[in-house]
Formats: structure tokens, sequence, C-alpha cells
């Protein structure tokens, strides 16, 4: 009778275990799956005998910078962003770019904006060194790291610098160039808005013609910074300079605009090898401006790799967020060197808008002390100090 009843008890339990498994694996087949309920990034689950962590560290990536353009159109910028883009994606962050379209206080605003987000790092090319600094300060207070590009001043980890923009050496170049071709030519020089880096080159530029010989015929600013503002500036000056020799302008755009104005009065341009004309010299290494050297309607571009500098802002900025690097070790400068193009090496340019963006250029620029010294922009800084 006893082993009667324990075998009925027996049954019972198995028959009840039978039913829990069925209801464990449902109605969709024999495999049973079980889905975790989601986790908000704020709470901490204990692992246990039957769950472990999904990895013992943080997962690479995930960080989200913020990109404020002083005028996104520009070419050299769109370069400097698709760097910057490339990277992220390579490294699997995020870079949110605002335009500020040379407007001082969008740029603040901008600024402020990327403070609420909580961004991880900050990349800024300074519209306004007074308005811009009490930002920088702010974001900094919320632990983020600020990078200008060609933008000295206060509240900056680190300052990424071209050389064609924040050294004289560019401007020298420039003149060198001119007067080995051309000794003691009369020419123009085309400035563009009241940005400190823009005046600090134009005046090297003016500084460097003097004391290779040339004679300035006159300074003009291209405050609108596009093409269309340079052209009737030029326009203008080649009547009333038509014996000029030479035009050299702070960018590319403002070379296109007065390549324009320089064919349109029926004028050569010079073409290094081929033709005599106007020697015309513009900055940035643009695509665009390539193309106008190997056509033969502009001479020269300085082409500093923007999509590297732009992808080397990125790398930066992820390893001090991934705690690889601290906010206090970030390197205080960072110079990339001009490479100049004519007609006699066009075709070696590498189009910045295609090019590869690879990890490993930083720490390649880190370990070369000649590209992180402050000392170069001295000139600079004397400038800005003689201009106040």
């Amino acid at each position: 009778m006893q082993h009667k009843r324990t075998l009925g008890i027996l049954v019972v339990i198995l028959l009840a275990a039978m039913v829990v498994m069925t209801a464990l694996a449902g109605c969709g087949g024999g495999t049973t799956t079980t889905t975790a309920a989601p986790v908000s990034s704020d709470t901490t689950v204990a692992p246990t005998e039957s769950t472990a962590p999904a990895t013992t560290s943080a997962p690479a990536g995930g960080y989200t910078f913020g990109r404020s353009n002083p005028v996104a159109s520009n070419q050299l910028l769109i370069a400097m962003s698709y760097g910057s883009d490339q990277m992220a994606k390579a490294l699997g962050d995020k870079v949110q770019s605002n335009d500020a379209n040379l407007s001082p206080d969008k740029q603040v605003a901008d600024i402020d904006t990327f403070i609420t987000m909580k961004v991880n790092g900050l990349i800024s090319w300074t519209l306004d060194q007074g308005a811009a600094t009490a930002a920088y300060t702010r974001a900094q207070a919320a632990g983020i790291p600020v990078i200008t590009e060609n933008s000295p001043g206060d509240a900056i980890n680190t300052m990424i610098v071209t050389e064609d923009k924040m050294t004289t050496h560019a401007a020298e170049d420039s003149a060198k160039y001119i007067a080995e071709r051309i000794p003691g030519a009369k020419i123009l020089v085309i400035g563009g808005p009241p940005v400190p880096y823009i005046m600090f080159a134009t005046d090297a530029m003016q500084r460097a013609a003097k004391a290779a010989g040339l004679t300035v015929l006159e300074r003009q600013d291209n405050v609108q910074d596009v093409s269309s503002g340079s052209q009737p500036i030029v326009q203008s000056l080649l009547t009333k300079y038509p014996d000029v020799q030479a035009v050299w302008c702070y960018n590319d755009p403002s070379a296109l605009g007065a390549s324009a104005a320089i064919r349109a009065a029926g004028k050569d341009i010079w073409q290094e090898g081929s033709k005599k004309g106007i020697i015309l010299i513009g900055m940035n290494g643009a695509p665009d401006a390539i193309d106008a050297i190997k056509n033969g309607y502009q001479t020269v571009t300085y082409d500093t790799n923007p999509s590297g500098l732009g992808g080397v802002e990125v790398e930066l900025l992820d390893r001090v967020a991934s705690g690889k690097m601290t906010a206090a070790e970030m390197p205080k400068v960072l110079l990339f060197k001009f490479t100049r193009f004519d007609a006699s090496n066009a075709a070696q340019y590498v189009d910045p808008n295609t090019a590869k963006v690879e990890t490993g250029l930083l720490d390649k620029m880190i370990a070369d002390s000649t590209l992180t010294d402050p000392s170069i922009l001295q000139p600079h800084y004397d400038f800005l100090k003689a201009a106040k």
C-alpha cells in the first residue's frame, strides 16, 4: 500500500514538471529562449550564478562630439568635417556639426547647445575670441574638453594649427615663389573677414612681399568669404592697376573669384612650366583649386591635409573620453604642415573628401616635438598683442 502511495506522488510530481516545461517552452518550437527586460544605463545589475556580465570592460566608442563650423560651405571645412566623420565612424563615435554661418552669436549658441547635450568633446574654429572664450569656459566646467582650429585663446585644451594660417611660413614661401619668377613684381593682396588668423596671414604676406622686394599695390578684404565676393573686388583693382603681375588670396574661394575676374579681363594666369601671366595664389588646397591649377586658372594653392586634421581631432577626443588620456595630458598644440601645389605636382594631390582617414596619425604627431612646440606661434601672438 505504501509503495502504491509513493508511486502516485511521483506521478503527480512528473506531471506538474511537464506542465511547467511546456509553459516555458511556449508555442514556438523546441528551443527555449528568454528575453531580459531592458536595463537603463543608470542601473547596476549584480551577476548571479546563471547571469554573467556581457563584457568585462566598457565597449569602445559610442561617444558624441560637437563641431562648431564657422561657415560650413567652405571647402576646407567640408574636408575637415569629412575627416572627423570618417574617424568617428572608425571608432564607433558620432560628430554633431552645427554651422555658425559667420555669426559669433550663433556659434556661442551652438556651443551652449552642445553643452546641454553633454557631448564628450568640442571642436570649434573661433569667430570671436571674447564671446567664444566664455562658452569654452562653460564647456570645460561641464567636463567637456575643447579643441580649437587656428584659434588661440583661453579655456582651450588643444589648438590644431595649420602652417599656412598660423605661421609666417606660407606667406614667405608665396613671396619667394613670386619673386623667383617675376623679380620686383607688382602684386595685389586679398584678405578676408576680420578673424584673427586671417588678419595675421594677410599681414604676414604684406611683410613677406616687402622683404622679397615685391610691391604691394593695394590690399582689400573679401569679407563675404566666398568666390563671388572677391570677383568684383579684383575686377575693380585690375581696372585701377592694369599692370599687376601677381594676386595673393588668403583662401581658395577668393582665388577662384580672382581667377574669374582676371580671365574676364582677357589676361593670362601663370601656369608653372607652360604659360606665363599673372601669378595667382590661394590657400586651403581645395579640390576646385587643384582643378583650376590643372586647367591653367590658378597658379598655386597650399594644402594642409584637412581630412587628416579632422580625423586627429576626433581621435584625440575619443582617447580622452575613453580614459586613455586625461584632458590635462592633451597636447597644447598640434601643427599640420603645408604642401605647396602648382602645375608641377598637382597630379600627386589626393582629394581630402575621399582620402582614407586612419588611426595612428595622432601618435606620430605627438612623437614629433616640432609639431607640438607652442613657440612656433610666437609671431602670431606678437601680432595679436600689437593689434589690440
